[in-house]
Parts: structure tokens; sequence; C-alpha cells
């Protein structure tokens, strides 16, 4: 089942926020105890005091994990009700204003609950934490200030946290914290550096998405679905299929990884989907309903100017789609090597080359071809130095640090 995590913006899901923090905290960690535990939900002020934003992932109906977001605008900062960051904020005030001219905007963010039975789950954790960096983002944040239990230490770390002092036992919650800060531009870089495509429409939309988790072979939409939604890969490979009615064959339009745009055409006509789109591997998903992306082209005009450069870019990538299609066996194996060549990901052991979960009987699938016929096509590529390949994999050589190279 897929997983969706989003904003809460309704009074069902701000419970959904409150009872779950009371679940795991209270009634899991044996943390909180006497803070709103009479009432089964932990809420406080700054669940009120604007901006404010509760994070909750949902599998089906059932609230599993959650996050809040605060910025300061005067009021004060909830990780600040834990540990006196005064020094902190002056230093970082007085250099900022000398730099800048201006000051900084502080934010923070606390609170994470993930239930026990998820806390395997680092998709979850990291979508939660990365929905967080888009919302500071459109607030302008430049720093971030927090308070995490001990426990979570680790985790801040690799977010770009730094400790600033040690330990503190809190006696109201019961449990120790560890007072950390960041710059706001590693936080956002830790969540959304990897996605260099389509990096205006991130930062443009930031604060308007929801994030969709699905599991190896899990289809995100069918042909002839409503379509209303647009999806950014994060991590993963999605596959788009179209069924020929004469055949009953489902060949693959397109193979789609890290950073990839697709279904925006819903987001300007909301027609029904073209095709189907199915999740080939473990595939985080970052979502844009038409609503939002209307609204804030309303706010952004000039926006429209790159959505028609991306339609255009679609279009003539799908005439060359037909041309192979009704091409040779190796032309269509050309197209689809090139494809899965511009969904692969630089490879971190080896930067000069581009890594494809894909191997050669999802390739013959996507050319269109028998399997036979697939693996002589790769061997012959790989005789001429071009890839390398395994039974899930193909590793493009010789390739620059960018996929545009």
């Amino acid at each position: 089942m897929s997983i969706r995590i989003k904003i809460a913006q309704n009074a069902l899901e701000l419970n959904d926020v409150f009872r779950l923090r009371h679940q795991v905290y209270v009634e899991q960690e044996g943390v909180f105890k006497g803070t709103g535990s009479d009432e089964m939900a932990i809420v406080d002020c700054f669940d009120a005091f604007p901006p404010a934003a509760n994070i909750i992932a949902y599998s089906g109906s059932e609230p599993i994990g959650t996050l809040r977001m605060n910025l300061d605008t005067g009021a004060g900062l909830p990780s600040e009700e834990l540990y006196d960051f005064g020094d902190y904020r002056k230093q970082i005030t007085d250099e900022w204003e000398e730099k800048h001219g201006e000051s900084p905007c502080f934010m923070s963010g606390g609170l994470l609950a993930i239930s026990f039975d998820w806390r395997n789950r680092r998709d979850v954790l990291r979508a939660l934490l990365k929905m967080g960096a888009g919302i500071g983002h459109s607030w302008s944040a430049t720093h971030v200030i927090a308070t995490p239990s001990v426990k979570s230490y680790t985790l801040y770390k690799r977010l770009g946290f730094e400790r600033i002092d040690e330990d503190q036992q809190i006696e109201s919650i019961g449990d120790s914290i560890v007072p950390m800060v960041a710059k706001f531009e590693d936080y956002y870089s830790w969540a959304f550096g990897d996605l260099t495509k389509n990096k205006k429409f991130l930062d443009i939309f930031a604060d308007r998405f929801q994030w969709l988790i699905l599991g190896s072979g899990e289809t995100l939409f069918k042909e002839d679905d409503e379509g209303q939604d647009a999806y950014i890969i994060d991590s993963g490979t999605v596959r788009i299929l179209r069924r020929v009615e004469e055949t009953g064959e489902e060949p693959t339009l397109a193979t789609l990884g890290q950073g990839d745009l697709f279904g925006e055409l819903s987001l300007i006509d909301a027609k029904p989907r073209s095709a189907r789109a199915m999740a080939l591997t473990n595939t985080e998903l970052i979502k844009l309903d038409r609503d939002d992306f209307l609204s804030r082209l309303k706010e952004q005009p000039g926006y429209m100017q790159d959505m028609l450069e991306h339609c255009a870019a679609r279009i003539r990538r799908a005439d060359e789609l037909i041309a192979a299609l009704h091409g040779s066996a190796v032309l269509r194996m050309d197209h689809a090597l090139e494809d899965i060549r511009s969904s692969a990901v630089p490879d971190a052991k080896r930067p000069d080359t581009l890594l494809a979960k894909i191997g050669a009987v999802e390739f013959a699938s996507n050319a269109g071809v028998g399997e036979q016929e697939a693996r002589e096509y790769l061997e012959e590529q790989k005789v001429l130095q071009r890839i390398e390949f395994t039974e899930r994999r193909i590793r493009f050589l010789h390739v620059e640090n960018s996929q545009d190279s």
C-alpha cells in the first residue's frame, strides 16, 4: 500500500497529529507524561502560532508519522522552551546583518514522532524531513534550531545540524535533549541537492508538494484515470506504459529516474491519463496537484514559459519514440538505451559513470524485442565500452559528472 505525506489541513488531520504524538511519546516511549496525556493528545500553543506546519504521514487511513515546523515571527520558537538559544541567535544575527544588511530568519523543527511499527522505514522518515525543508524554503528561512531527543542526535547530525551544548535533561518531559543548530541551506541541500533536474520547479512549488511512497511493482495511475497531479521522482524508477488495443501489448514509452517530472500535462488540462505509470523499484515521489499548481502560477506567471518549454521537449521526445516504435529492432533498442541513460544517476563509487537499476529483461521489454536479441545488443555495447551490465543494472561508462554531458 502506498504511503502519502502531506501538511495537516483540517481538524481530522490535526487530531491525528496530536494523538499520534501521544501514542509515540507517552504510550510507546514513556516520556511527555503530564503534558496533555490525560487528553490522549499532545498539543501546545505553537500549534496555533502562524506560521506553523504539521506534517503527517498516512498508510491508508492510519497516521504513522508526524513532524512540526515553526517560523519565528517574534513569539519565539518551541525549541526555546527547552533550551536558551539566546547567545547563538545574537551571534548569528550580528553576523548576518553585517553581511546581508537584514535580519536572519529562524525556524525550528520538532515533535518528530513515528509509530513504533514503522520505525524501520527510513523512506517515511526521509519524506517527513524533506517536506519540512520544502516548507522552510517557502518561508525563506536562513537558520534552523532544534532540541531533538538524544536518541535522534545522529539523525539530525546527518542533516547538517551541529551540537552547541551538552545533553540537557528536561524533567518536565522525562527525556534528555541535544541543543542543535544548522544553516538552512545545508538542510535544504540534504533534502533536494541531488534533484538537479527540474530545479526551478522544486524551488517554486516546494511548499505545495506532498510525498508518495510506492513499493516495487505498484501502479501509480492507470490509463484513462482522472489526471490531477504531476510527480517528480525523488528516488527509484518509474516505467510509463501504454496499451496497444490491436495487439493487447503494453510497450514501454519511457523509463524515468531521479529528478524526472511526469504527469505534468494533467496540471494544464486535467484530462484522463494517456498511459500507465508503474514503480519499477521502491520509489519515492514528490507530488503536486493541479489546484496548487494553478494557484502558484497566478502568483508567479513567469513560470509558464518554463512549463511550455518543458512540454515542447516532451513533444519532441514523443516524436522520437513514435519513429523508434515504427523502425527496426536496432533503432528501438538504441532509443530504449538512451531513454534508460537519461534516467540513470551518478554512481558515488564511480563518479564518471551513470547507473540504472534495470537489467537485460527489463531492457528487452522497454525496447519491444526478445530477451536474446536484447542481450546480444547489450553485449555489443559492452564490447564498444559504452556500458557494463548485469541481471539487475546497466552502467553507462565515460560520463562526466553531469547527466547532461
